[in-house]
């Protein structure tokens, strides 16, 4: 990554997280229907928006803090970026809402993610894959259960 291209970056992030954080303000909390406010449409999009805020500062503080310390490593990460855009599309495109349960497709997408992104991670004295690949299935079932909890029994959300 160029030199200052992490404090645009920051910047797209804090502009599109307030832009996220502002519509789901605007949107209708349903308020006529009396429905419990933890499932109101724009409560999810607003989390995320300030999410994005906050993420996109603290990724702003380190552009500031590390100008001067810019290394060659950083060009290694376009790749990552693609890789992940392309498994995003296909868990978002591909998977989600073709037949399967939530929890299942959500835990196949995030082995595989976790999976891709070990091995463009590995180095000689990585540990054996059979480890590496029930290490990575525990955390994609534990993480892709809690994401059904809370959705489910949090926000109210029927899955698919």
């Amino acid at each position: 990554m160029k030199r200052g291209a992490e404090a645009y970056f920051a910047a797209g992030w804090i502009a599109f997280g307030a832009a996220v954080l502002a519509g789901s303000w605007r949107m209708d909390r349903l308020e006529s229907l009396h429905i419990n406010p933890w499932s109101a449409p724009g409560l999810m999009p607003g989390v995320l928006g300030a999410l994005m805020i906050l993420f996109g500062a603290a990724l702003g503080f380190r552009a500031l803090r590390q100008r001067a310390e810019q290394d060659d490593a950083d060009a290694s990460s376009a790749p990552r970026v693609i890789l992940a855009i392309v498994l995003c599309f296909g868990y978002a495109a591909g998977l989600l809402g073709h037949g399967l349960p939530f929890w299942l497709t959500s835990a196949a997408f995030i082995l595989v993610a976790i999976l891709c992104f070990r091995w463009l991670d590995r180095d000689a004295a990585t540990p054996d894959m059979a480890r590496l690949a029930a290490s990575s299935a525990a955390i994609a079932l534990g993480a892709a259960f809690a994401i059904g909890l809370l959705f489910e029994q949090v926000f109210l959300v029927r899955l698919p």
